[in-house]
């Protein structure tokens, strides 16, 4: 068959010869397989596999073209790349009666008129193909039914697949959906129940009811009313008791609100609903919606002094006050003031210009240097002896290194050496 086909083409005739070897063949392949064995033929004779003998795999001349023959255990593939010239014939030998299973694709071109010329190139062409591209929904719901494979038309570019219409392969050459069995359960009988109706009594104990039928299911899905006796288990009630709610006397209340004083004794308050629809609540048994609260929280609060002189005489100093946490009702000292809220305890301060120009680390306060530096002891102890004979603690640069020595000097606790 001349041009266009791509792939192997087995179509045409797929025969199957259900025959048996003799007991001495003539010709035997490398391992004696009891298993079927593909034939493929052309018209000039030529062919693999055939009269009687197992060809070791390898590539074989036919139709034109060059055929791949693979054997790999019990299965066995021939591809050629084509195209073919002669129409190829694909048989099956069959040795005890045993079934087979035949996989086989061809590629038709587009247009079957053009001959490939190997003194021009050309752009590839579209081949189309027939494919099982998904599976259906089962035909029916129960008692057995069937899923077939949905067969679409490929277009195929440069080994990628879209699906086309199907207009565009070959009607001929469409292959039959593959069927599986689904839904094999038997259609069976079973129960349903409707919902329950409303209480015969609004108000104390009554009954409610409900329809209990049996049916069947067809096999389309569907249920059909039958006679109780074909459900075989046990017939759910259709009657209940209940009891109606409308003369019931039901209180609800709110959370309570937050107390009204922050500090010492207050009240809180909530709301009293009653949620019967005929508003039948009986009054006796109503909860409170106001009662006594006492909260100490907020009884705490920063309490401050007044600012102190500033600390230089002239230029920028420093000024302190005293910040403590007290009761607001008792005065008393506490530590349950928030820290964040704390007032400052230091503050700068500005006087005028001097005349005289001072050194900045002069230290003009020894009590105030010791109140604004948090001392932890001396960090040139070799040197802070020398430090305090020299006079040198006034200086804050040094007063920092040894300020345990200093405040020693300044406290009189330690005298200079005469």
């Amino acid at each position: 068959m001349p041009g266009g086909i791509r792939f192997l083409e087995a179509k045409k005739q797929v025969a199957a010869l259900k025959q048996f070897l003799p007991r001495k063949p003539q010709v035997l392949s490398a391992a004696r397989r009891e298993q079927q064995t593909p034939t493929l033929k052309d018209s000039s004779k030529r062919s693999i596999n055939n009269d009687w003998k197992i060809e070791l795999p390898g590539e074989f001349e036919l139709a034109g073209t060059t055929v791949r023959y693979v054997r790999r255990g019990l299965w066995e593939k021939m591809s050629a790349k084509g195209p073919t010239k002669t129409p190829l014939h694909l048989m099956v030998l069959l040795f005890h009666d045993q079934t087979f299973g035949i996989h086989y694709e061809y590629t038709v071109a587009q247009n079957q008129s053009q001959e490939n010329s190997s003194d021009s190139v050309k752009e590839p062409e579209h081949m189309y193909l027939w494919t099982h591209s998904s599976w259906e929904d089962c035909s029916m719901h129960c008692g057995g039914g069937e899923r077939r494979t949905v067969v679409s038309c490929m277009k195929i570019i440069n080994k990628t697949m879209t699906q086309v219409n199907d207009s565009y392969c070959q009607v001929e050459n469409r292959p039959l959906p593959q069927i599986r069995p689904c839904n094999i359960h038997p259609c069976q009988y079973r129960w349903v129940t409707g919902a329950w109706a409303q209480c015969s009594l609004t108000c104390g104990k009554g009954l409610q009811q409900r329809e209990v039928g049996c049916v069947y299911q067809l096999q389309n899905g569907t249920y059909i009313p039958t006679r109780d006796l074909y459900c075989f288990s046990s017939k759910p009630a259709g009657v209940q008791h209940c009891e109606g709610r409308h003369c019931l006397t039901v209180w609800e209340a709110s959370e309570w609100s937050k107390c009204s004083s922050e500090c010492g004794r207050g009240s809180r308050k909530r709301t009293v609903t009653c949620t019967n629809p005929q508003g039948l609540c009986d009054p006796v048994s109503r909860p409170a919606e106001e009662e006594m609260c006492e909260d100490h929280s907020k009884c705490y609060e920063w309490k401050t002094g007044e600012w102190s002189k500033c600390s230089s005489s002239c230029g920028r100093g420093l000024q302190s006050r005293v910040v403590q946490c007290m009761h607001k009702v008792t005065g008393r000292h506490g530590s349950n003031c928030p820290v964040v809220l704390k007032p400052p305890t230091y503050r700068q301060c500005h006087q005028g210009a001097c005349n005289v120009k001072i050194n900045v680390n002069t230290i003009t306060s020894p009590r105030l240097a010791a109140l604004t530096y948090k001392c932890t002891g001396d960090q040139w102890a070799v040197y802070c002896r020398v430090i305090r004979d020299k006079n040198l603690c006034q200086d804050m640069r040094w007063y920092q290194r040894c300020c345990q020595t200093c405040r020693d000097f300044y406290t009189n606790k330690m005298p200079p050496k005469s």
